[in-house]
């Protein structure tokens, strides 16, 4: 059992030759970009990240996404998994549970050019990375650097890959990669290509970067300090996401292209203060781009006795009972709403003549007063300008 990023962190898994980043080991410029690319969100995702009795969790070994082995001949083997590049999932190596195997210097899925055998003994470095496209190597690319003899000192790591990761005759669309290993084989003179001049080993170096993204945590947001979760404090709109500091340092979310999700807060009526997720959404994208704010949950339900205004973030369902008061009790909505907003409304009482009552359009009528009488229901849904009814139970 081990942290499974010891594989590229302290070279666990790999045998002694293996560098990672300890003190004394071999930097390989991989562990800086491939920061770079994970930076962007492009890495490999573990399922095993979110499986907390899997056997393989903290493990850096055979089976593991991305885990590469060597065999003579060039042939190198990688566990499938899943990645995300440029924020598209894609399954590589034919997935968990599956491999796939390529022969360097044989297999077409190179970058750039191979190189020449070298005219002396040496050695090469071999990158072996993830790119969107499936064909023909289930996502898997390599590229050879220059061999270099021993007396000419140590070979450096091929690049093409970095700039552009796909097959040269290729107009791939996804640019990101992400490496899994890099390989130092040594190579010997007079072969007849570059495959026969491999050792029957390499080293490897693991250099697997894995992104995680579950579960979100989610910063409470109040215009307070820390704590204050008054109904004043609350951010419940990309107008207050965007006032979070002061003119002239106030953003620029509201009327622009841009979603967000965020958490906040709400006192219901008992004075009880409650966390609320709240999505800014932009509209009217093909003329002056607005932006709304919308609830995305819980759902929050109310027993009510008398009337009562309710703004878009309070709760959307109500259970009233007017005659446990001494009149109609009347629901009355007050700020803005998000269009396609739903309240839902059933009175109650089993006894009584009065109602619960809400304005609203029906069909085509003018807004007028809807009651809704003795264990009755009604559901209501605003269009960004009027509340229609959608269901009285008769």
């Amino acid at each position: 059992m081990t942290n499974p990023k010891a594989g590229h962190t302290s070279a666990t898994g790999y045998g002694t030759n293996s560098q990672g980043l300890r003190d004394g080991d071999g930097l390989t410029s991989p562990s800086l970009t491939n920061l770079y690319e994970g930076l962007h969100g492009n890495g490999i995702l573990r399922l095993g990240d979110g499986a907390a009795g899997d056997s393989l969790r903290n493990s850096i070994v055979s089976g593991t996404p991305g885990f590469v082995t060597i065999s003579s001949g060039g042939v190198v083997t990688v566990n499938g998994g899943y990645c995300v590049l440029d924020g598209i999932l894609y399954k590589f190596a034919n997935g968990p549970s599956g491999t796939e195997a390529f022969t360097v210097g044989t297999s077409t899925n190179f970058a750039g050019d191979l190189p020449s055998v070298p005219s002396s003994s040496g050695e090469v470095f071999v990158v072996v990375y993830l790119v969107g496209r499936t064909t023909p190597e289930a996502n898997i690319m390599y590229e050879i650097g220059t061999p270099v003899t021993a007396s000419a000192g140590t070979p450096l790591i091929p690049n093409r890959f970095l700039s552009d990761p796909s097959i040269t005759a290729n107009t791939d669309l996804n640019h990101n990669s992400t490496v899994i290993a890099v390989l130092r084989y040594t190579v010997s003179s007079g072969a007849a290509n570059i495959n026969a001049a491999l050792s029957a080993t390499a080293t490897v170096f693991d250099r697997r970067t894995f992104i995680r993204n579950s579960p979100l945590y989610l910063t409470p947001m109040t215009d307070g300090s820390i704590g204050d979760v008054t109904t004043a404090k609350a951010i419940n709109s990309a107008g207050d996401m965007d006032a979070f500091f002061a003119s002239p340092e106030n953003g620029d979310l509201a009327g622009s292209p841009f979603g967000a999700i965020w958490q906040s807060h709400r006192e219901d009526r008992s004075s009880g203060k409650h966390g609320v997720i709240y999505a800014a959404i932009p509209k009217n994208l093909h003329a002056t781009a607005a932006t709304e704010t919308v609830v995305l949950g819980p759902n929050r339900i109310s027993i009510l006795t008398a009337n009562t205004t309710f703004t878009f973030d309070q709760e959307n369902i109500f259970l009233v009972n007017p005659n446990g008061g001494s009149a109609h009790a009347t629901l009355t909505a007050s700020g803005d709403f998000p269009s396609g907003h739903v309240i839902e409304v059933r009175n109650i009482s089993t006894s009584g003549s009065y109602n619960t009552v809400f304005n609203a359009k029906t069909d085509n009528a003018s807004a007028a007063n809807i009651n809704i009488a003795n264990g009755k229901y009604a559901r209501f849904v605003y269009d960004g300008t009027d509340w229609h009814l959608l269901i009285l139970q008769a």
